[in-house]
């Protein structure tokens, strides 16, 4: 591709062409100061003697006159049928663009896969995440979720325990206070008989 020349956000690659849609954009500039969009009539009479004398033949020029006739296809005193169709310059190329169909067909379908292969890995992260709730639930395993529960049972375990141990050790200290006095009555009768 040559030399390509951008006017007004169109892109030329014939040099005459693009000095021809810089004139276009200065006489649009030109037609919209000096047109009041206020008045309907004055628009419509500006968009036909636009068509008449045929004075856009570039799409900077055609944008302008397709925005005047939008414009008067909304104004409820004028007719449609009275709003001329913009006349195209024969000089004016349209490419073939079933290249460009074809590509942003190819495109799409790739966005499309795209969107299926994260549709999937969405799917698989939530069922994931779910799993791992359901397995924390059903775990015997102290987790952020019950570890209040399980440090509960724990104390009462340990203290139940020490219950149980305290009234063993009670017990034990009972009888060994029994056999402790029977065994110092005995040994004080010895020091007795002994000292007589």
């Amino acid at each position: 591709m040559g030399n390509v020349i951008v006017v007004e956000g169109y892109s030329f690659t014939d040099e005459n062409m693009a000095k021809q849609a810089r004139t276009e954009a200065d006489g649009v500039r030109y037609a919209k100061a000096r047109t009041d969009m206020s008045k309907p009539d004055q628009v419509f009479n500006v968009y036909h003697r636009l068509i008449q004398q045929r004075m856009f033949q570039t799409p900077v020029g055609y944008a302008y006159m397709k925005e005047l006739q939008d414009y008067l296809k909304t104004m409820p005193g004028i007719r449609s049928e009275d709003i001329r169709p913009i006349p195209i310059a024969s000089n004016l190329v349209v490419h073939d663009t079933r290249g460009i169909t074809e590509r942003w067909s190819r495109k799409l379908e790739k966005e499309q896969n795209k969107l299926r292969i994260s549709l999937v890995a969405n799917f698989a992260f939530v069922v994931s995440i779910a799993i791992m709730f359901l397995i924390t639930a059903t775990s015997g395993q102290t987790t952020i979720l019950n570890y209040e529960k399980k440090l509960q049972d724990q104390y009462a375990q340990w203290e139940q325990q020490l219950t149980q141990r305290e009234k063993a050790i009670r017990e034990e200290e009972q009888e060994l206070e029994l056999d402790f006095d029977t065994v110092l009555d005995d040994e004080e009768e010895k020091e007795l008989q002994e000292f007589e």
